[in-house]
């Protein structure tokens, strides 16, 4: 069966399934300290963080399925506040993408460019931990640069974050 990328409805279940997947990938990530990936991923993505994605249209949920079952998912800002000083005339950021295989990577990101194109974005740009080489590695296949983002890199925890852009 293949695995395809859609958006997600804010409802309960998909939420609980969210944040346990959150907890678990960020506590493998910060392998070192399961504490601030644990920390990383209640601050980011709680219940309560989720729920509010509801309210705002500038965010949305992208998730990977086989069938009916999610697999990964990562979140899609196009406010203005977040993509402000990239030199692009209509950017949208990539940002907290939880996954447990490659393969997912590349579904939800060429979801993800495939929705930028749709919607006229001229940029789309992702934010990746520098211990994440699985996600760095798969930016880079997918044509994504590394570039300096004058922004707080070290949001929540003490490790660096890296930021890759694509044209659209």
């Amino acid at each position: 069966m293949s695995k395809v990328a859609k958006f997600v409805v804010i409802i309960n279940d998909n939420v609980v399934w969210m944040e346990e997947k959150a907890l678990k990938f960020y506590s493998n990530l910060f392998d070192s300290s399961q504490e601030i990936g644990e920390k990383y991923a209640q601050e980011n993505l709680s219940r309560q963080k989720l729920f509010k994605i509801q309210n705002d249209f500038s965010v949305e949920v992208l998730m990977a399925y086989e069938g009916e079952n999610p697999l990964s998912f990562m979140k899609l800002n196009s406010s203005r506040l977040c993509n402000q000083n990239l030199d692009a005339n209509k950017p949208v950021g990539v940002d907290h993408i939880v996954y447990f295989s490659p393969e997912d990577i590349m579904v939800l990101f060429k979801r993800a460019e495939e929705i930028a194109l749709q919607r006229k974005y001229d940029l789309i740009w992702a934010k990746a931990f520098e211990i994440d080489a699985v996600l760095i590695e798969n930016l880079k296949t997918l044509g994504y640069e590394e570039f300096n983002y004058e922004n707080d890199n070290t949001r929540d925890t003490n490790q660096k974050q890296l930021y890759f852009k694509k044209s659209v």
